[in-house]
């Protein structure tokens, strides 16, 4: 299978809707997607126009809440969202 990319545990039925859509596109898909694995917590929009990469969580490890504040942090790459998204992690209450 030498000629075959890797599907990453992408289901065959998301590797077809995602082929007929530009390279950029897929991208910012697949990044969301591995955002999402690593911080189910947040919630986080791919850049648009110009708005950049946007993450959304509630600011306590509680059960989120209408009563929650939230923390929200924006970056210019996935990449930068990923270490904001970390660094504000490490300083959630726990309560």
């Amino acid at each position: 299978m030498s000629g075959t990319p890797p599907d990453h545990g992408i289901p065959p039925a998301l590797i077809d809707a995602l082929a007929g859509l530009d390279p950029q596109a897929v991208q910012a898909i697949t990044e969301v997607v591995v955002l999402h694995r690593e911080f189910p917590e947040w919630a986080a929009w791919p850049p648009h126009g110009d708005r950049p990469w946007i993450a959304v969580r509630a600011a306590s490890t509680r059960t989120p809440g209408p009563e929650l504040p939230l923390i929200w942090v924006r970056a210019g790459t996935a990449t930068e969202l990923s270490a904001q998204i970390a660094r504000a992690e490490s300083g959630l209450s726990l309560g």
